[in-house]
């Protein structure tokens, strides 16, 4: 019960008056006092003035707004109720680290190196198969870009991309990662004899220098080229 319908029922007592009866004087049916006394409906101004009029009482002290006086008790409910609950305890959670690491049984990214092996220029993206790339341990393949022409006449062009599987055993006619004078280079690898070993450019007719074995450091061999289209 509202509390100006509380003060309408407790007056229209005191007179003798019946929610009929002040209906009618009011122009309102009976059942519409009974719901402004239990708080069923909000009266407006015009039938608070009619009604304090026919009582002989000033109801407009009486008048508040029924709507916060709900949001409030509601308020208070929903404050109690959360007084109630347990705390619970919140864990920080870093997914990332996680799904890299998930990923990283599947997917093997293959740094692209510059010739000397000094600089990464960026990452290849490739499915890691029975845990092989291309049929190699993923860990020991890399890129090199060719940085020059000097391999032209076997059409490897500066900014190709060499896929280099890593490893130190000579290679016969394969074009192999090798160091020497203290210079890194992609050569193409002829066996002269047991010792000495031609490393052959492709420029002017296969210039070539010849190394003992001893003196060259086989860095890899390169097994797949991929031409750079941009140029």
């Amino acid at each position: 019960m509202s509390r100006v319908g509380k003060r309408i029922k407790e007056e229209r007592v005191k007179k003798g008056i019946s929610p009929k009866q002040l209906g009618q004087k009011c122009g309102v049916a009976e059942s519409y006092i009974i719901d402004i006394e239990s708080g069923k409906k909000i009266i407006n101004d015009k039938l608070i003035s009619q009604i304090s009029k026919i009582l002989g009482v000033n109801l407009d002290d009486n008048i508040i707004d029924e709507a916060p006086i709900k949001q409030e008790n509601n308020h208070t409910k929903n404050v109690n109720v959360q007084n109630k609950l347990s705390p619970i305890k919140r864990t920080e959670v870093e997914p990332l680290p996680q799904w890299e690491l998930a990923f990283s049984n599947i997917i093997k990214e293959v740094p692209i190196f510059n010739i000397e092996l000094t600089n990464i220029k960026g990452n290849k993206s490739f499915p890691i198969i029975d845990k092989k790339v291309e049929g190699y341990n993923p860990d020991k393949l890399i890129y090199v870009e060719a940085p020059d022409d000097s391999l032209s006449q076997y059409r490897i062009h500066k900014g190709d991309r060499c896929l280099i599987y890593l490893n130190q055993e000579i290679v016969n006619g394969a074009f192999q990662l090798v160091e020497f004078d203290k210079t890194k280079s992609i050569r193409k690898i002829k066996r002269i004899d047991g010792n000495n070993i031609q490393l052959i450019d492709g420029i002017k007719n296969e210039k070539s220098v010849v190394k003992n074995s001893k003196d060259i450091k086989i860095l890899g061999k390169v097994i797949r080229i991929e031409i750079d289209l941009i140029k």
